[in-house]
């Protein structure tokens, strides 16, 4: 590697690694701050859940019949009997009162025993966690209470059961544990990865051109006798190199916080003990992610040396930023067979790609699609960032 180039990668890591404030807020806070985030998430979303599932739901029954009565279990409803419907019911439920309010017809057991359709009326507020919940609940007690009726009117509810499902079936789901790991995380994970990523490098890369270029030290630089081809991929690397350190310092964030979300994730069914990665898996994350790398490299570094100040650059990086986040939030829940012409897409491609990788479900056709495009992509980028610097007008139009 060309002496001069190593001086100007040396020159940019230096005053990185020389600012303690920077090297606080581009490695150790995003690590720290994802760790608090995520683990407060995890633990009140937990004890919002067990907070839900351990409230017993009140509700207000009218006209229940007889054969309810003695149907359902009162341990899991708090229950209270009413003659009449009335507004103020509904108010409860509206003000968070009362969980259910249910309507029955008057002579409720004797249409049901001579094959007629009595209604039952059920009203919950969609807006809040406890109605939902027991909606579900006495949902499918008003399911079984139907079934219970079925065996009255032929005499026998035992009758009404025509099969047992998995009787003496002790674990009845078949699954590789370690797949269905992987399915769980690549829901967020991959996001999570790109947009890191992007905002590692976001956060210095406006200041080594478009900063200099503010301050007026680039004119200074573009008159030594290093070569501005040298100069240009100097920046490039060292920007790529803090990106780099920056997205290990959220990731380790994030698995920091892992035990504290492990009981949410368990709930899903995903163990992370069963998540085991193999040497080729590593090293298809770190292609992907240094090929994204270089990509949100090139497009931060083209952007910022057409600026003429730090905030200029940061404005225009913005819809980038919506880009990477959007492309995101759209690969969540992608699920089924994804066209190969997909992995071409910037950034798309990758977050696709990562998506396939943490399923376990990576091939070697969609990495080299994936990482191919991003390096084919960057290259122009840098071809056209090397011709920026040879333009006066654009490096002096500070």
């Amino acid at each position: 590697m060309d002496k001069r180039l190593l001086t100007v990668i040396k020159k940019e890591l230096k005053r990185i690694f020389s600012d303690r404030r920077l090297i606080f807020t581009t490695m150790i806070l995003p690590a720290l701050s994802i760790y608090v985030m995520y683990s407060i998430m995890g633990t009140m979303m937990m004890d919002r859940i067990d907070d839900v599932e351990e409230n017993i739901p009140s509700i207000i029954l009218v006209d229940a019949p007889d054969s309810f009565k003695d149907f359902v279990d009162e341990s899991k409803f708090d229950i209270t009997y009413v003659d009449a419907p009335s507004k103020d019911y509904e108010d409860q439920i509206l003000n968070g009162e009362a969980e259910i309010y249910m309507i029955f017809d008057s002579d409720f057991d004797d249409l049901a025993m001579s094959y007629e359709l009595p209604n039952v009326k059920r009203y919950y507020n969609g807006s809040e966690d406890y109605s939902q919940e027991a909606r579900y609940n006495i949902d499918n007690t008003l399911k079984d209470y139907e079934a219970y009726l079925l065996g009255m009117r032929i005499g026998n509810p035992d009758h009404v059961e025509v099969f047992d499902l998995n009787r003496d079936v002790e674990n009845p789901r078949i699954q590789d544990e370690k797949k269905a790991t992987g399915k769980g995380l690549s829901i967020l994970f991959p996001m999570m990865i790109a947009i890191f990523l992007f905002s590692g490098a976001m956060s210095v890369g406006p200041d080594m051109i478009a900063g200099e270029k503010e301050r007026g030290t680039m004119a200074t630089l573009l008159v030594t006798p290093v070569k501005r081809s040298t100069l240009a991929m100097g920046k490039i690397i060292a920007l790529g190199v803090i990106a780099i350190i920056t997205s290990a310092s959220s990731l380790l964030g994030i698995i920091l916080s892992m035990p504290s979300a492990g009981e949410m994730f368990s709930r899903d069914g995903i163990d992370m003990a069963s998540l085991q990665f193999t040497g080729m898996d590593f090293l298809a994350l770190i292609a992907i992610m240094l090929t994204l790398v270089s990509l949100y490299v090139a497009v931060i570094c083209l952007i910022s040396i057409m600026s003429k100040t730090i905030k200029e650059a940061n404005t225009y990086m913005s819809p980038i930023y919506m880009v990477v986040m959007v492309s995101g939030f759209t690969t969540m829940y992608t699920t089924g067979p994804v066209e190969s012409w997909r992995y071409f897409i910037p950034v798309y491609g990758s977050i696709m790609a990562l998506k396939k990788l943490f399923a376990f479900e990576l091939t070697a056709n969609v990495l080299l699609y994936t990482c191919g495009s991003s390096i084919v992509i960057a290259g122009i980028l840098i071809y056209f960032i090397k011709s920026l610097f040879n333009n006066e007008r654009v490096m002096f139009n500070a």
